[in-house]
């Protein structure tokens, strides 16, 4: 009987030594794996086996690829004929997302920034009724209130007036909010409703984006989900979050990334759209002269999400020059981007990082987390500044003239895992207007008082040793 037992073992190690070795994670993440089968072999197993493994997602996309490889290869070429990089002179940041994130240089957008949920709602729900030829949404949660019921009426209106309407949803991002019967009437009324990964085994990687796109000329990309408390706040609380609305050929980009995700979306050969892919990529109206491009991770991009995001971010701000003012709700960056934050500050590079001081919920375990994380940085004269209600913005300005707006967290979630995108601008302009906002926002934020965050108890710093494991699910 006890042979029978280590033979189990052994076959057990076997098996671990199959799966982590032949994994694509880097050492470290093996490591922490290892630990987990050896020590809790049952749960530890159904644990990799869900949210460990990243070789059964490289093979669905690498099964998406072939079986849609003529899609995403056509909505490339129609992007990349609207861009205007080989014409300009590019920056280096400009030139490495178009060597290797594949985002397009555009030149002649216009951009307008929300930071309430009130005036981003009202001018995207005018926008939708006016659309005349199609209207494409994907949303990362999508409220069961008055502000997600309103966003499927009025869709519902345009599907009876005859348009195109379809709708992305991440599966898991939307459960809690019992939104499906909503999304189920828009499916009743002829709209065209999909789930994101639909597949369990995916349940550790999101599609994190907030993006709709009007008649292929209008765009809107940003941090905000469709849902009250992005007007009215939460616990009594102001909500502070940015959005954009963009004009221009910029927002072929973004349609690119929603058709890729709509394909990859499907599970049939056929995916459903009405026209011919260029009929949903149209001439800009009135160009502006704004230099944007759009870096997005996932299935769109040559690359294939390689690290897209966390390699461009890590290039941005290893640029930087004068200052790096960063606003994210969590601060849980990998061990690289710590170093190079640190390291400008020690050269006397301007580093603010601004996060909130409250959370909608599990206050316990960001507070933990993003603690842990900060301890590494402040004693290198990064500021750290504490939002006094929610800040779930995710911006990043870059001395004078770089400004990014997304759905980029500073977390691992958001650089690593998750299908994340975000707007990137080159503008003094437009870079000033954000220093503004930025500015407002420090006056209704503490800056963290160093002296006493230092002198950390016992009871603190395991629970921030604690919470540091679990920040690669959160």
């Amino acid at each position: 009987m006890r042979s029978m037992h280590y033979l189990i073992y052994i076959c057990y190690l076997l098996l671990i030594i199959f799966l982590i070795f032949f994994d694509r994670k880097k050492p470290m993440q093996r490591l922490s794996w290892i630990l987990v089968l050896i020590f809790l072999p049952g749960i530890g197993l159904l644990l990799y086996w869900f949210i460990g493994s990243t070789n059964l997602l490289y093979y669905r996309k690498e099964k998406i690829r072939k079986r849609h490889g003529d899609v995403f290869n056509e909505l490339d070429e129609i992007v990349m004929e609207n861009g205007h990089g080989f014409e300009v002179p590019l920056s280096r940041g400009a030139q490495f997302h178009q060597k290797y994130c594949g985002s397009v240089f555009t030149t002649d957008n216009e951009a307008e920034i929300y930071t309430t949920g009130a005036p981003k709602y009202k001018q995207l729900f005018a926008d939708i009724e006016a659309a005349t030829d199609h209207i494409h949404v994907q949303y990362f949660t999508i409220h069961n209130d008055g502000t997600g019921r309103k966003l499927i009426d009025t869709l519902i209106e345009k599907v009876n007036q005859g348009l195109e309407v379809k709708l992305l949803y991440d599966t898991l991002g939307c459960l809690p909010t019992f939104i499906m019967p909503e999304l189920w009437r828009l499916r009743k009324a002829g709209g065209s409703v999909i789930s994101i990964r639909p597949y369990t085994r995916a349940i550790n990687y999101r599609n994190h984006r907030k993006i709709v796109i009007i008649d292929g000329k209008i765009g809107y990309v940003g941090g905000m989900n469709m849902g009250d408390q992005y007007t009215y706040g939460v616990k009594g609380m102001h909500w502070r979050d940015t959005h954009l609305r963009l004009t221009g050929s910029v927002v072929h980009s973004i349609q690119r990334v929603f058709l890729s995700d709509w394909t990859a979306s499907t599970r049939r050969q056929d995916i459903g759209l009405r026209h011919e892919l260029r009929h949903y990529f149209p001439v800009p109206d009135a160009p502006g002269n704004l230099k944007a491009q759009i870096i997005a991770s996932g299935l769109h991009g040559r690359t294939y999400g390689e690290e897209i995001v966390n390699l461009s971010y890590f290039n941005l701000i290893g640029q930087a020059k004068k200052r790096v003012w960063i606003q994210t709700p969590y601060f849980r960056p990998p061990e690289t981007m710590v170093h190079v934050l640190k390291t400008l500050a020690i050269l006397g590079v301007d580093v603010r990082i601004m996060i909130s001081n409250s959370y909608a919920s599990g206050d316990l375990f960001n507070h933990s987390t993003n603690n842990y994380f900060l301890r590494h940085v402040v004693g290198s004269g990064v500021r750290v500044f504490l939002y006094k209600d929610i800040m779930h913005a995710k911006t990043m300005l870059i001395d004078d003239d770089i400004l990014c707006i997304g759905t980029v967290n500073l977390n691992n979630r958001s650089l690593e895992i998750d299908d994340e995108v975000y707007a990137y601008f080159e503008s003094k302009s437009l870079n000033k207007e954000y220093e503004g906002i930025f500015g407002r926002d420090l006056a209704n934020s503490r800056e963290l008082d160093y002296p006493k965050f230092e002198k950390q108890n016992l009871i603190s710093r395991a629970m921030e040793s604690v919470a540091s494991f679990l920040t690669p699910f959160s």
